[in-house]
């Protein structure tokens, strides 16, 4: 099976405020996938600015607040014989959606004085790490979810800016 019939990733791009190489998303996508050894994946990628992610935040969450992405899981089916337990993706046939904000990115790579392209794919990142299971309610959560997101960007050759969080 090849990667276009493994995983589906859609991007919709729906701002003005960053150029978008889709290529790059699409290719970090498939790669995330791969390692975390996921069977299919059929993913929806959106990039809006702050007041739409914000109104997605407060109509699905009850949020209100601005944030740098959103991921929804729509559909996950594990096949049990391809589980491994250091990966949380593995096996797994996902379908979701990521919404991310372009406007947060290109604010927040100010702070963290890289580029604006580089903070959106981590954006990106961190939701589809989401779909494959991992989350970032506790510290040993955060920090195991951080050490795979720099894991991703290791292949770009990229080191993540340090966060407070």
């Amino acid at each position: 099976m090849n990667t276009i019939d493994q995983f589906q990733i859609k991007i919709q791009n729906s701002q003005n405020y960053l150029p978008v190489d889709e290529a790059l998303l699409q290719e970090t996508a498939c790669f995330l996938l791969r390692a975390e050894k996921v069977a299919r994946a059929d993913i929806s990628v959106a990039i809006f600015d702050n007041s739409t992610i914000r109104e997605l935040n407060q109509q699905y969450l009850e949020h209100d607040y601005d944030t740098d992405v959103l991921s929804f899981l729509l559909d996950c089916e594990l096949d049990s014989h391809q589980q491994d337990p250091e990966l949380r993706g593995a096996g797994k046939t996902i379908e979701g959606e990521i919404i991310v904000s372009a406007e947060m990115a290109v604010s927040m790579s100010e702070t963290y004085q890289w580029s604006a392209a580089n903070e959106l794919l981590l954006y990106v990142v961190h939701g589809l790490l989401h779909l494959c299971g991992y989350d970032d309610l506790t510290e040993e959560e955060l920090q195991l979810m951080r050490t795979r997101e720099q894991q991703i960007f290791d292949h770009r050759g990229l080191i993540i800016p340090r966060r407070e969080e």
